[in-house]
């Protein structure tokens, strides 16, 4: 029989489960011990009272074969993901003691992916319906060879079986060569998106990797593509505060570069000042001039961007927010004369829904290094 839970291990599970549904923020453990206080009409405390039962539903969710569903919540006044990390570690490891030995910033890291990538949470639900019918499974019940990204590609995609099974084995065989190589520094899987961005321009860099994306027909840069575009999808927050702040403590850099560079991160500043200046204020897709519904996009990552290249009006394009999302994703790019390419991911209907189609063209008013960023993005993000 799998672990019996108590009334405040249920009501936690249901109070993870719609959060996880609703796509919904990371909530701390004052969040919680506020919902479950109202719950169960008695007062929560979240510094004694949650420690159990979060072990209890994670070791639920182990033994029906699911993620740990509490590496969600985080500590109320935790200041860096190695609180955070440090915190989930051991109750990590005693579920799955293959975690045992790895930095727990990356085993947490790795178990959110789990969460945000797991599309059936329906043995929890019936679990707590009351159902009788759940039997303990193995922890994995899928192909052993399958995975997260995997798994996610054959959920929302249509790729064929064997094209993701491509993919899936190139993208690891890249990140063990290049992580034996030193280009980078640990395994894609345990990276997030703003990580994943500057391994992948370091590894589309790397000339044995140049050799063997030649020799594959561009497979492994495609795959590569893929893999981005799937942690872009699953990733909830780009998780780049560590290097926000050594950026805000770089006396090398004068104070007001400083601050516009932190707030080109998010569109802002100067960099969007610039942007509204060049494109008179409107998106340049579909003419939306309300400046709330607008975005300042960066074209080549602003991850994988020099200072210089993060405040540059060249770099930039300005948007309308679902456009936004779509070439953020390297689901739409443009080419140097501004037609636009639409990739096979946005299934046909959608296309139609959003008014466009490959042979429209853009007044992009490309000028200066333009052109280079938007090789950059056609060439590492965009997703055909």
């Amino acid at each position: 029989m799998v672990i019996e839970l108590k009334d405040i291990d249920k009501a936690l599970a249901a109070f993870l489960l719609e959060n996880i549904q609703k796509k919904q923020g990371k909530p701390s453990y004052s969040d919680v011990a506020k919902a479950l206080s109202v719950q169960l009409g008695r007062k929560i405390n979240p510094h004694y009272n949650l420690a159990a039962p979060l072990g209890n539903v994670s070791t639920l969710c182990h033994e029906l074969g699911l993620p740990l569903i509490s590496a969600r919540v985080i500590y109320s006044g935790a200041n860096n993901l190695k609180q955070i990390g440090e915190g989930f570690y051991p109750l990590a490891c005693e579920l799955k003691p293959e975690y045992k030995g790895m930095d727990p910033v990356d085993v947490w890291k790795k178990e959110l992916r789990l969460i945000e990538s797991c599309a059936d949470w329906s043995r929890l639900q019936n679990y707590l319906n009351g159902s009788d019918t759940i039997k303990p499974v193995p922890l994995l019940p899928i192909a052993k060879n399958s995975n997260p990204f995997s798994d996610w590609l054959t959920q929302n995609s249509e790729l064929s079986d064997s094209s993701i099974s491509k993919y899936s084995g190139a993208v690891s065989t890249i990140s063990k060569e290049m992580c034996q190589k030193g280009t980078i520094q640990k395994p894609f899987e345990n990276m997030s998106l703003f990580e994943l961005d500057i391994a992948i321009a370091l590894t589309m860099s790397d000339p044995d990797f140049i050799a063997k994306n030649t020799r594959g027909n561009q497979m492994y840069s495609n795959a590569l593509k893929q893999y981005r575009y799937f942690i872009n999808a699953v990733t909830e927050d780009a998780d780049d505060s560590a290097y926000l702040e050594s950026l805000k403590n770089d006396d090398q850099i004068p104070e007001t570069e400083r601050k516009a560079i932190i707030q080109s991160r998010v569109g802002q500043g100067t960099f969007r000042k610039s942007l509204f200046e060049k494109y008179h204020g409107r998106c340049l897709i579909t003419g939306i001039n309300h400046p709330n519904l607008l975005i300042a996009s960066h074209i080549k990552p602003w991850a994988v961007s020099s200072n210089k290249e993060r405040l540059s009006v060249d770099n930039g394009l300005l948007l309308s927010a679902t456009y936004d999302r779509l070439f953020d994703s390297g689901l739409i790019t443009f080419d140097r004369q501004g037609k636009i390419f639409l990739s096979s991911l946005i299934g046909e209907g959608n296309v139609k829904r959003l008014n466009l189609s490959k042979d429209r063209r853009f007044d992009l008013c490309v000028r200066g290094n333009m052109g280079e960023y938007l090789d950059y993005h056609n060439d590492v993000v965009f997703v055909k």
